[in-house]
């Protein structure tokens, strides 16, 4: 059985997404499987994917009937997961090619562990760096208090929603999916993070093996680009109106654990120290 799963979703993407399937053919660890499923896209990614399936056989495609919805497209992918690891790729990111041999070394290194993944940097769409986030790797740790409650009080603009993008162990992504399933509101993809960080903990390398591309319209080939640093953010606070669906999925997420009082306490005090304008 093939170890690792990756599944893209991915919708409309011809852009990008030869580059982000490129990075992946490229990674120094080889056995793992990909299945593309393509959301009923309109431009040309259906043929790109079918030529990447040809010339490799790692490489699987299927092209849904209907646009399902980003969210449900994540949930298609992982029911379809048969393997030891799973780890969802998006259709514009870009891997280092030893960010595999790393991630899934260190989950083989540490049985304990249920999540996987490295240091990240920010890209325009012309590859250039805009974003740095040095302290995300301090958010590694067990499924213990210390962890929690870092993950917790960690401004959401560090970027720990890309944890969400770790390779995880199948059982513990599966587990989180049913407490906490992906949904439409903002944060989801954050609150889905915390109910795998409580079942499972993670590793986070310190090296920077992770790509995530941040695609703005207004992006200028020509323009000199300075990147930020967001180790020290001035707000980075949810969005007040998306507080009460935020605070419910991080219930929701920590459901069944000895973290639900932990959560509400530490929310309740983001939420008070956002009204008093403090950081």
């Amino acid at each position: 059985m093939t170890k690792l799963f990756i599944g893209m979703p991915v919708y409309n993407g011809e852009r990008f997404i030869a580059v982000a399937l490129e990075s992946l053919c490229r990674q120094n660890y080889k056995d793992w499987k990909l299945l593309i499923s393509d959301n009923c896209s309109s431009d040309a990614t259906e043929s790109i994917c079918k030529g990447f399936a040809r010339k490799d056989s790692r490489i699987s495609y299927v092209r849904q009937p209907e646009n399902l919805g980003g969210t449900a497209n994540f949930k298609f992918l992982l029911e379809q997961a048969d393997s030891e690891y799973f780890m969802w790729a998006s259709a514009d990111d870009v891997w280092d090619p030893d960010f595999l041999n790393i991630c899934i070394g260190n989950l083989e290194k540490n049985g304990h562990f249920g999540m996987s993944f490295s240091g990240i940097i920010n890209i325009d769409s012309y590859g250039r760096v805009v974003r740095e986030c040095p302290t995300l790797p301090s958010l590694s740790g067990n499924a213990g208090y210390k962890t929690i409650y870092r993950y917790l009080k960690d401004p959401e603009i560090m970027g720990k929603a890309n944890l969400i993008y770790s390779v995880y162990r199948l059982e513990i992504c599966r587990e989180a999916m049913a407490v906490c399933p992906l949904e439409d509101f903002w944060g989801s993809d954050m609150c889905f993070v915390l109910a795998a960080l409580t079942r499972g903990g993670i590793l986070i390398d310190q090296r920077v093996l992770f790509k995530k591309r941040l695609v703005r319209e207004d992006d200028d080939e020509q323009a000199l680009v300075k990147p930020i640093n967001v180790a020290k953010p001035r707000r980075g606070i949810f969005p007040r109106e998306e507080f009460p669906s935020y605070l419910r999925g991080n219930l929701n997420a920590v459901r069944g654990t000895q973290f639900f009082f932990l959560t509400y306490v530490v929310m309740m005090l983001r939420k008070f120290v956002a009204s008093m304008r403090v950081w």
